[in-house]
């Protein structure tokens, strides 16, 4: 198991981030192309080289919005990044999180449903073969793909992530996320083994409050922790602040 921070708001340079991984004796950091300076340093050049400087790996957050289930022509631009960023990042990025997005919702009687729900079969299909176009950017540049569960996770896209692992896909688990979704994936792995490459590890509270610093919240963080070591992952302690990491970074050791 290699345990990291993710690239924090606060900050106005990737350095600022890594000097704090290595206050915090971290391994990796997780760059995030939802920040301008990131991307813009990434197009820069040289961050393979201030990385080794620190002695840390990385990961890399696709776009927090991208939907793979969506219609081709919106996927195409998403993948057009991807093939940009994980060129520039080949050598490097150790691999990507994409979320598993549950799509446009439409609010009846205040009640949620979801299109793709409706309509899961042509999701399922274009969700299938985006995921791979995915795959087939990443993989050849040795950058492995990571699936994530959102904090709005219907229990619909439980099936896709039965056919998913059938494709032999690889997962990132959020445990705050699926809190605030009811524990709908952590009901999942008790039948399914799904494997989980990375971890989002944060505090949550009730279903509204999550990405909380740990001991804020009411999540049994040990069992995720175990489960991270039992599948060698990555684990991102998902909080916000650079205070916040470092009150989380002893207490995440001491479990």
């Amino acid at each position: 198991m290699k345990l990291g921070m993710p690239q924090l708001y606060e900050f106005d340079t990737v350095e600022e981030n890594l000097e704090l991984a290595q206050e915090l004796g971290l391994d990796f950091i997780e760059l995030n192309l939802n920040f301008g300076y990131c991307r813009k340093e990434m197009e820069a050049g040289g961050l393979a080289s201030l990385l080794a400087s620190y002695n840390l790996e990385a990961t890399l957050h696709f776009y927090d919005e991208a939907d793979f289930g969506s219609y081709d022509e919106v996927v195409d631009a998403y993948l057009a990044l991807l093939e940009k960023y994980a060129s520039l990042g080949q050598g490097y990025i150790k691999q990507v999180n994409v979320h598993l997005n549950p799509g446009p919702v439409v609010t009846i009687a205040g009640v949620k449903n979801y299109i793709y729900d409706k309509e899961f079969e042509e999701y399922a299909a274009r969700l299938a073969s985006n995921l791979y176009k995915a795959r087939q950017i990443l993989e050849p540049k040795g950058i492995n793909l990571v699936i994530e569960n959102t904090d709005n996770t219907p229990e619909f896209l439980m099936n896709a992530y039965r056919f998913l692992l059938q494709e032999g896909y690889r997962f990132c688990y959020d445990i705050g996320h699926d809190h605030l979704s009811h524990d709908v994936l952590w009901n999942l792995i008790s039948e399914l083994p799904l494997p989980f490459d990375e971890f989002h590890v944060h505090d949550a509270k009730g279903r509204s409050k999550c990405h909380l610093a740990l001991g804020e919240g009411e999540l049994d963080v040990a069992k995720f922790k175990r489960l991270a070591e039992e599948n060698d992952a990555y684990v991102v302690l998902e909080v916000k602040q650079a205070e916040d990491l470092r009150v989380s970074v002893p207490i995440f050791r001491s479990l």
